[in-house]
């Protein structure tokens, strides 16, 4: 009976996360402008501790530009007037607003993709690093950021079912193709914030790690099944505590949300292993769906709370994970968490600035950032009750045997 209860249980999760994907993903950007100069945006990194900072401009013919900044938990959303001389812009500042970046900027518009932005301001008095005072605004299509979104889900599931049924095609990727992009690209692409470069090396390393624990005996070595969770908890950690230093009410609730979901990771750590299917997928079977649910929530709400901009991208890796440890091949979460976010972080970092021209991004306001948070909360919060009843029934078990 129990087991049954389980069952339907978990069908019942799989189509609520499912609705609650399908929910989220709708809720996007308004459609470009439609003139001559269009729509551009960025994304900047701002000084650690304040999380990714998004500029969006609208240029109209009438001669008033509409900018959306997100940054540093705030959602600003105010209308200009811009002159245009030439192939140089001057966005007006605008009195009483709290847009003030481009204030003193001179705007040069190189061609119909890419205008040159100088703020002309030191990077301290907007939280910015020095070297993002002064950047390229990348032109925004509507359809292409729609398909680079969509796209990025189905390349990552159908890469993480390659590296299930193709041997040798994870160690090409994620050793060999690591170690080239290492020394020919990745140097050259303007990254300098240190979290995104030990972000990167550390889910490659997982990866290839996982890849140990199918295809060698290392996975009957209980330091290497600890090394498993120890990896998915330092990850959640290095996320709660940008939460933490965010120190807004959402962020907070999202970050006692993720310490819940490490104190609920290691449940069933002891059963980690190769299974004996002809794809050696490493499973974890004890992992249950509402925590994989809970995870999927929290880790939206962190992207959504620090980087907005990127939340429409990193929902879809979130997605390309689940799908396949829901309804493919159960107990692979792991494994296909670590193969397809080491996949995104190879991606952005190879085609760093197609990522940031074709971003789709989500809108934000105080009733969806705080309900997101809650939902985070109660999630993880339920997978506490879901361990402590684990135990108690194992209690009794042993009691009655």
């Amino acid at each position: 009976m129990n087991t049954e209860r389980t069952t339907q249980l978990t069908r019942w999760l799989k189509w609520l996360w499912l609705a609650m994907m399908l929910a989220i993903a709708p809720v996007t950007q308004a459609s470009a402008a439609d003139s001559e100069l269009g729509s551009y945006q960025i994304l900047l990194e701002g000084v650690p501790g304040t999380g990714g900072l998004s500029y969006h401009l609208d240029f109209y013919d009438d001669g008033t530009v509409n900018i959306e900044k997100r940054f540093n938990g705030q959602d600003h959303i105010e209308t200009h007037q811009y002159l245009r001389d030439g192939q140089q812009l001057v966005i007006k500042p605008l009195a009483g607003g709290a847009i003030k970046d481009f204030d003193h900027a001179n705007l040069t518009i190189i061609d119909e993709e890419n205008i040159e932005v100088a703020l002309n301001v030191a990077g301290s008095e907007l939280l910015l690093l020095e070297k993002d005072v002064n950047f390229t605004l990348f032109r925004w299509h509507e359809w292409q950021a729609k398909a680079h979104i969509l796209l990025t889900l189905v390349v990552l599931i159908a890469l993480n079912e390659l590296f299930r049924f193709v041997k040798w095609s994870g160690f090409a990727f994620f050793i060999g193709g690591a170690a080239f992009c290492t020394v020919f690209v990745w140097p050259n692409q303007g990254i300098v914030y240190w979290f995104k470069w030990a972000k990167i090396y550390s889910v490659v390393a997982a990866s290839a790690f996982f890849l140990l624990m199918r295809f060698t005996p290392v996975y009957k070595y209980r330091l290497a099944k600890l090394f498993c969770v120890a990896f998915l908890a330092i990850n959640i950690a290095e996320a709660v505590a940008q939460d933490f230093s965010m120190g807004l009410i959402p962020n907070l609730l999202n970050g006692v949300a993720g310490v819940l979901s490490i104190a609920t990771c290691y449940y069933g750590w002891k059963g980690i292993r190769a299974d004996d299917s002809p794809q050696k997928d490493m499973v974890w079977p004890k992992m249950t769906a509402l925590w994989i649910i809970a995870y999927d929530v929290w880790n939206f709400a962190y992207v959504y709370l620090n980087f907005p901009a990127s939340a429409s991208a990193q929902l879809m890796v979130i997605i390309a994970a689940t799908i396949p440890a829901l309804w493919i091949k159960p107990g692979t979460w792991l494994q296909a968490r670590a193969y397809t976010l080491a996949a995104w972080f190879m991606f952005y970092f190879t085609f760093t600035n197609f990522y940031e021209r074709n971003l789709w991004i989500f809108p934000r306001n105080d009733t969806l950032t705080y309900s997101i948070a809650a939902l985070s909360l109660v999630l993880n919060i339920a997978c506490v009750v879901q361990l402590v009843n684990f135990y108690k029934n194992r209690t009794k078990e042993v009691a009655t045997a």
